[in-house]
C-alpha cells in the first residue's frame, strides 16, 4: 500500500467577538493580529482510496503551513506505506532538522501530517486510535471550561456563574493585566462560584519570574488548581524559580515543540503539568513520547486545545484516552458560546466532542472518528499564494 497524495487546507475564519488574551502592545497590535480562528487541515489518500484528515494549529498565515507540507513534506511521504507512520516522522524531522527547524510552523506542518497519517492506519486496521497506541485506559475525560477572558471584574464573574450553572466544577480564568488586576478579577470570581469550583489560571507568558512570583503567592492563598503559562517559553530558568518558590502547580507546554522542549521542562523540573498541543509538538507520535517521558518523571500530561479545529480535538481525544493516567481535557466553552469556532464544528458532519456531567466522552469510531465535510471546509479555504 502507498500513499497517493497529500492534500492541504488553510484555512480561516473571522470570529464574532475578539479573543482576548494576553498580548504585548496590545494597542498597537490587536488590530492586526487574533481576529479569528486559522487552521490548516491535511489530507493523506492512499492508492485504495482510504483517507486520513489531520490538523496544523497555527494562529496566523496558515497558507505558511500549507506550503511548508506541500513542498517539503508531502514529496517525503508520496510513494511510502502509510503504515509506518514512525519511519514517516523520522524522515520528515531529519528533512527539519538538519537546519534548525525543530520548532514553529515546520513542526506544527509536521504534525498535521501525522496526525492524518494515524486517522488513517486507523481506517485501514478499521481500529479506533487509542486502540492503536495501546488500548483505551479511559472511556471519559474530566473537561475544565475554557476560558473566562478579559473583562470587567463583575462580568467575569457573570460568566463564570454561568458555566457553573450549566455543571462545570472547573473553570479556567486569563490573567495577565498586571498583578492588581489579576488579583481583583480573581477575587470577584470567587466570590461568585465558592470554593468548590476549581479554577486554573493561564497568563500566555505574560509575565516575567518576579512578577509571576508575587502573583503566585496571590493564588497560592486563592487556592488556584494551576498556574498555566506564568513566564515566557524560552525562561526555563523562570520556571524552576517559580516551581522552587510557590505552592501551586506550575504548567507549560503550548508554547513547546517535540520531545527535546520537553526535556527540558521535565528533566530540569520546571513545571508539574506539561500540555503539549498535539497539533503544534509533533503529532500523535510525538507526544505520545512526551507523555510516556512525563511519566517516567510523575509529571501530569494534560493535551492543551487552545482555539483549535476538530482535527486536533479528535486526537487529544485518543491520546488521552490511551494514558494511564487521568488527564484534564480542554472543553473550549468560548468557542461554543461567545464566539462560535466553525472550524471545530461546522466543518464535521457529526461532534467530536460529546459532553456530560464535565466530562468528554472518548470516541467510538475507526482512525479518529473524524468526518470532515471537505465543501464546508472550503468555505473558510484562504488563498494558497504567499
Amino acid at each position: 500500500m502507498k500513499i497517493v497524495d497529500v492534500k492541504t487546507y488553510p484555512v480561516y475564519a473571522s470570529a464574532s467577538t475578539a479573543i482576548s488574551g494576553y498580548l504585548p502592545y496590545e494597542e498597537k497590535l490587536s488590530s492586526k493580529i487574533r481576529r479569528g480562528y486559522a487552521s490548516c487541515f491535511v489530507k493523506v489518500v492512499a492508492d485504495n482510496g482510504e483517507y486520513g484528515f489531520g490538523e496544523s494549529l497555527v494562529r496566523e498565515v496558515p497558507q505558511a503551513t500549507a506550503e511548508i507540507i506541500d513542498r517539503l513534506l508531502k514529496p517525503i511521504v508520496i510513494e511510502k506505506d502509510p503504515l509506518e507512520i514512525e519511519v514517516l516522522w523520522e524522515h520528515m524531522f531529519s528533512a527539519l532538522k538538519t537546519r534548525g527547524h525543530t520548532k514553529g510552523f515546520f513542526i506544527e506542518a509536521l504534525s498535521g501530517v501525522d496526525i492524518a497519517l494515524w486517522d488513517l492506519k486507523g481506517k485501514l486496521l478499521k481500529q479506533p486510535v487509542y486502540n492503536l497506541l495501546g488500548g483505551r485506559f479511559q472511556d471519559k475525560l474530566k473537561a475544565y471550561a475554557s476560558s473566562i477572558i478579559f473583562d470587567k471584574p463583575q462580568n467575569m464573574a457573570k460568566r463564570a456563574r454561568e458555566w457553573v450553572d450549566e455543571g462545570y466544577d472547573q473553570i479556567k480564568v486569563k490573567v495577565g493585566m498586571g498583578v492588581e488586576q489579576d488579583e481583583e478579577n480573581l477575587r470577584c470570581i470567587k466570590a461568585e462560584v465558592g470554593n468548590s469550583v476549581k479554577i486554573m489560571v493561564d497568563a500566555n507568558s505574560a509575565y516575567n519570574s518576579t512578577q509571576a512570583l508575587k502573583l503566585g503567592k496571590i493564588l497560592e492563598k486563592l487556592d488556584v488548581t494551576w498556574f498555566e503559562e506564568p513566564v515566557p517559553p524560552y525562561d526555563i530558568d523562570g520556571y524552576i524559580k517559580l516551581k522552587r518558590k510557590l505552592d501551586i502547580p506550575i504548567c507549560a507546554g503550548e508554547s513547546h515543540f517535540t520531545r527535546y522542549d520537553f526535556k527540558e521542562l521535565i528533566t530540569r523540573e520546571a513545571v508539574d503539568i506539561v500540555q503539549p498541543d498535539v497539533s503544534r509538538a509533533g503529532g500523535i507520535s510525538e507526544c505520545a513520547k512526551i507523555a510516556n517521558l512525563a511519566r517516567t518523571y510523575n509529571i501530569r500530561y494534560t493535551p492543551h486545545i487552545g482555539l483549535s479545529g476538530a482535527g486536533c480535538r479528535a486526537a487529544s481525544i485518543h491520546l488521552s484516552a490511551s494514558l494511564p493516567t487521568d488527564t484534564f481535557y480542554t472543553y473550549e466553552v468560548y468557542d461554543i458560546k461567545e464566539s462560535p469556532n466553525p472550524l471545530a464544528f461546522e466543518v464535521c458532519n457529526y461532534p467530536v466532542e460529546t459532553v456530560s456531567s464535565g466530562y468528554v466522552k472518548t470516541i467510538d469510531k475507526v482512525g479518529l472518528g473524524l468526518a470532515i465535510d471537505e465543501e464546508k471546509l472550503k468555505k473558510y479555504l484562504v488563498n494558497k499564494k504567499l
